[in-house]
């Protein structure tokens, strides 16, 4: 196998579990598949969307010139950006940067509110290691199909992206830390790589984090197959800890391209959710997420998001939908006495 030596100036953090530095080898035979690794060349900067998270989990603006390794992968983002992995990928094509952990793909599609236009790179090659092409779901881990006895199970999901839902989960882990003495871990379930939400969740308090990046999977929007698996690994692996509590975010809406409906419709999760908060935009969402969950014989223990922002929306929640609710970024008191009262958490 023809190779050439590299020097890289940034590693996205979609690559955190792969041991590589800056220096790598590359072939100019691309594999056009996702999860495989390809070195680019940025062609422009931009001012929205304009950083790459490295594998410290530390954000640095892209800048024009610079060698960036990333891995090929799709989006699909109301908020953002909708790219594919196209069917043949050679070495001075144009790709771009579709997300802000180095998701490799063509655009097709943006939301220009967030985006002015995603970042174009141009392909260089595909990453060498150990003689061979480098594709990160090559490590996908051996997933486990049942879920084991779990510990109490707080699940936050949302209508759609954006309205909430990690804020919602780090504002929960802060005062569980604060008012509690429980051991509890965390974890984000589905979504596109990137390490900020979890590493928000770690600064917050919670003892260990995961996500579907750590069994091998750098997003599950093409891998609903494995969204459930890859779920149960997960939660099995942080049921192993001594730990009292796991709160898991859903990325994503309930409704969407990341497999979320399908991790609602499996009997073991299902079953598993102890407490669940919905983070809706409006009183649509609200409504529309409380009648999705009524068929799938589950319930809605909570509310957060912008609905409840004010009593425009809480009215209407409490009052006719009978849910609590409440805007938890400024205070989380009402959430807390709820999940006490539901035996959930213990605290004086």
């Amino acid at each position: 196998m023809k190779t050439q030596k590299i020097i890289v100036n940034k590693i996205g953090s979609v690559l955190k579990n792969i041991n590589l530095n800056q220096q790598v080898y590359i072939s100019k035979k691309i594999h056009a598949v996702e999860g495989q690794a390809v070195v680019v060349k940025v062609l422009e900067e931009q001012t929205k969307y304009g950083k790459l998270e490295l594998t410290t989990g530390v954000m640095s603006k892209i800048k024009k010139g610079e060698l960036i390794i990333g891995v090929l992968g799709e989006r699909k983002a109301l908020a953002g950006i909708v790219g594919i992995v196209p069917k043949e990928i050679k070495t001075g094509d144009v790709l771009n940067v579709l997300n802000i952990g180095g998701v490799i793909g063509k655009a097709t599609s943006w939301n220009k509110d967030f985006v002015n236009l995603p970042i174009p790179v141009k392909v260089l090659g595909e990453v060498i290691m150990n003689n061979k092409s480098l594709n990160i779901h090559d490590s996908i881990q051996k997933l486990d199909s049942v879920l084991l006895k779990t510990a109490p199970l707080i699940v936050v999901m949302g209508t759609a992206m954006n309205v909430g839902k990690t804020t919602a989960t780090v504002k929960l882990i802060q005062s569980i830390k604060n008012k509690t003495k429980l051991n509890f871990v965390a974890a984000k379930l589905s979504g596109i790589a990137a390490q900020k939400d979890i590493l928000a969740m770690k600064k917050a308090g919670a003892d260990q984090v995961l996500s579907f990046l750590d069994v091998g999977i750098s997003s599950t929007i093409n891998n609903h197959g494995l969204v459930v698996p890859a779920a149960k690994t997960i939660i099995n692996k942080l049921t192993k800890k001594k730990t009292d509590l796991i709160v898991v975010e859903l990325g994503d809406g309930i409704i969407g391209w990341y497999g979320v409906e399908k991790l609602l419709n499996d009997k073991e999760f299902s079953k598993a959710m102890s407490f669940n908060i919905m983070c809706a935009h409006d009183l649509v969402g609200a409504k529309g997420s409380y009648d999705m969950l009524k068929i799938l014989n589950l319930k809605i223990d909570f509310f957060a998001g912008p609905v409840t922002n004010n009593t425009a929306g809480t009215d209407y929640i409490e009052n006719i939908l009978k849910i609590p609710s409440q805007d938890i970024r400024y205070d989380t008191n009402k959430l807390l006495q709820v999940l006490k009262k539901k035996g959930i958490i213990k605290y004086d």
